[in-house]
């Protein structure tokens, strides 16, 4: 093989690479949701496409987060109160692997669904958010918001109210 063809595969290599690498396309809001599927730790599959007609937060966070620990139960109460409308939460630890028990754990404590980032099929969500951040999609599928930081009662509702009417 000369030299230039062993060249061409090493650079056809690293564009391959860098391709695979990329991060995902920053979510944008008033666009499509991107992409979200896998498998719930309960070990259903999810796919938010099948979530059309519904209001969904999606919601990246930690179980060592504390922002996160004190919004947790907000968001149970909030989704108690509004799923009979039409809302859903769906919940992607950030958490390393070794951790998936402290994310199950939180889950199942709150009665909340959700999975892990890395055992995520498909994604357009970036792998990891500063904790926690959520993203409102409406119920024709389109990003309406996006939320950083523990969310309270008050600023839940002023945000998912126009949605879930």
């Amino acid at each position: 093989m000369n030299r230039s063809r062993i060249w061409r595969a090493a650079l056809l290599s690293l564009v391959v690479a860098c391709i695979a690498a990329a991060p995902a396309a920053a979510v944008e809001i008033d666009e499509p949701a991107p992409a979200l599927k896998g498998v719930l730790v309960s070990g259903k599959s999810f796919d938010l496409a099948d979530y059309r007609g519904k209001v969904v937060l999606v919601n990246f966070f930690s179980s060592y987060c504390r922002g996160c620990a004190v919004e947790i139960g907000t968001l149970e109460t909030f989704q108690e109160e509004y799923q009979a409308r039409g809302f859903e939460i769906l919940v992607i630890g950030v958490d390393r692997l070794d951790d998936k028990a402290r994310v199950e754990h939180m889950l199942s404590t709150y009665n909340l669904q959700g999975g892990m980032a890395d055992e995520l099929v498909e994604s357009g969500f970036e792998r990891r958010y500063p904790t926690p951040t959520a993203f409102v999609v409406d119920r024709d599928g389109i990003v309406r918001a996006r939320m950083s930081g523990a969310k309270t009662p008050p600023r839940l509702r002023e945000l998912m109210n126009p949605f879930t009417r």
